[in-house]
């Protein structure tokens, strides 16, 4: 939990201005303001470190269940912090990129931490401790870091929160090393290699599509459910910035309400739903929520859409959840690792298209100003989630019902 918190903390921290930064690296005039020009670049560096994940986190997954996730999360945390410092320091593109390249290569802590996660919990309580896990974790720390990014901005300028990032992404290093114990004992690791044939990104990929219809359509839902997931991580500062002129001061308390609905709905619905409603009304509900974004052209729209989004991300861990179920302990790092490297193919997709996507939304070329286009396009995608997981239910019922 404290490793996860703290290194969210700093990716909380980095979040309101980064965008911001790129547009002052990007723009002739040094404007923070996004532009045409800012979207791209920011959509394509973001693309690269996605891409890099993809390559190396099933590696690094399936590298946990070998040598333990204790090592995973310490060399996660530093590459973070080393990312942090680099775009601090970024005066060109170059360095930007640069930056997302360490990051990409070092980026594993959420699928070590889930899988140290479901390596404690017994079948019955891993959806719960994952979505506790997750809401506090990560939305806890968003609740504290986006505040304070927005503090650090005002009082010391944009690349502030960015060298208080790096600081607490070494803490969190030290800390690691020093106080987090081992979640999977020596004897569960005992006479295990490690499978370079199923920790490449087509082998992960594999591990996830070879076995079984159950886990190729969780797989399949689970990618739209991100491509979706995704327009909100890379557009929304971008949207609202268009929109209203929002920086990070303006755009804080509405991350922290996020963070606050995050940590709250997982713990507080998914037990009472169970995890195939979880799912299928989880979908339904950040559907409209996306849907919603793309026409509220006013703050108070914007608030609310935005919590129906908030709500509907208990999709997400309970469908992690569910495919977790589906591994013995000792190959769910390996599980987990694949369920990354999809999800991190689709954000490189979605960065990018989305970032190109908002760009032209917004220039002088596009027949009519619609910059929520993005978000029309990700209500669909997560309309597509929601078909394929209902299929998959269908056809596979008992099988299905085996890991809920």
């Amino acid at each position: 939990m404290l490793a996860n918190w703290m290194y969210f903390l700093a990716l909380g921290l980095v979040i309101p201005v980064l965008g911001r930064v790129i547009s002052t690296v990007v723009n002739p005039d040094g404007s923070p303001n996004v532009s045409p020009a800012s979207s791209i670049v920011g959509g394509d560096v973001e693309a690269l470190d996605k891409i890099c994940t993809f390559l190396f986190v099933g590696f690094l997954g399936a590298l946990s269940d070998v040598v333990g996730r204790k090592p995973l999360m310490a060399y996660s945390a530093l590459g973070f912090s080393l990312t942090c410092y680099m775009q601090a320091r970024a005066k060109g593109i170059s360095m930007l990129f640069l930056a997302d390249l360490v990051d990409g290569l070092s980026s594993c802590m959420s699928i070590v931490c889930n899988a140290y996660v479901a390596d404690a919990s017994p079948p019955e309580r891993r959806a719960v401790n994952l979505g506790i896990f997750q809401g506090v974790s990560v939305a806890g720390a968003f609740i504290l870091g986006f505040p304070i990014s927005a503090l650090l901005d005002a009082k010391y300028g944009l690349r502030a929160p960015m060298y208080v990032a790096a600081a607490v992404g070494l803490l969190n290093f030290v800390l690691i090393i020093l106080l987090v114990p081992e979640s999977l004992p020596a004897e569960q690791r005992k006479g295990k290699k490690l499978d370079l044939r199923s920790a490449n990104p087509l082998g992960a990929l594999n591990l996830l599509l070879g076995r079984s219809g159950v886990l190729r359509g969780s797989a399949a839902a689970y990618f739209l459910v991100w491509l979706g997931n995704a327009c909100i991580n890379s557009q929304f500062g971008n949207y609202v910035n268009h929109l209203f002129g929002w920086g990070p001061q303006e755009s804080a308390p509405l991350l922290v309400l996020v963070g606050v609905m995050i940590a709250i709905a997982p713990p507080a619905l998914v037990p009472r739903l169970g995890l195939k409603r979880s799912i299928e009304y989880g979908a339904i509900v950040y559907a409209l929520g996306l849907l919603c974004t793309a026409f509220a052209h006013s703050p108070l729209k914007i608030v609310a859409s935005t919590l129906l989004t908030s709500v509907g991300c208990i999709c997400i861990p309970a469908l992690v959840a569910f495919i977790a179920n589906q591994a013995a302990p000792a190959e769910r790092g390996a599980l987990l690792g694949a369920l990354e490297t999809l999800q991190e193919l689709c954000l490189a997709i979605a960065h990018s298209s989305y970032g190109r996507m908002f760009a032209f939304s917004i220039s002088e070329a596009a027949p009519m100003r619609l910059p929520g286009a993005v978000f029309l396009a990700a209500t669909a995608y997560m309309l597509g989630a929601l078909a394929v997981i209902r299929r998959t239910f269908a056809m596979f019922p008992v099988a299905a019902a085996s890991y809920f």
